[in-house]
């Protein structure tokens, strides 16, 4: 099931993102903050009242950015960040955003391929963005 996190799910989501070696390193705080934002959704994934994934994006006007996703890994290679980023796609479709954009470290192949296979192109690079010799690729797709 797909539904929108709030601030009590927080604990989770930061656990969740504690276990991910590509992670964007949010914390419990961040996460609240987060959910507390006018423009900012987190989409979460659950399983028996467990959160198995996460996607964080801001959106303002015809313009979103996706900014976190995460899945257990007990539920990799599940489908799950490809339902999460099909859902969030859907639902800024419905609010007319026209273009979507998100950074992923060049080393991330699995994510580099979900978002290409979601239609996500290159758009550019961030030399070092994630941590020295780490680059962030930028990608954007419209809608």
């Amino acid at each position: 099931m797909i539904l929108l996190a709030t601030p009590a799910q927080a604990r989770q989501l930061a656990a969740l993102e504690a276990t991910q070696p590509h992670a964007a390193g949010w914390k419990e705080k961040g996460f609240q903050t987060e959910l507390t934002q006018p423009h900012a959704q987190i989409w979460i994934h659950t399983r028996v009242e467990e959160i198995t994934g996460f996607l964080a994006l801001r959106s303002v006007g015809d313009f979103a950015e996706i900014l976190n996703v995460a899945v257990s890994p007990l539920h990799t290679r599940q489908g799950i960040a490809r339902t999460l980023l099909n859902h969030a796609l859907a639902q800024l479709a419905e609010k007319q955003v026209k273009q979507v954009s998100l950074e992923v470290a060049q080393d991330n192949p699995p994510a580099i391929a979900l978002y290409t296979q979601a239609g996500f192109q290159v758009l550019g690079k961030r030399k070092d963005f994630y941590a020295p010799g780490r680059d962030g690729l930028i990608m954007g797709k419209d809608l």
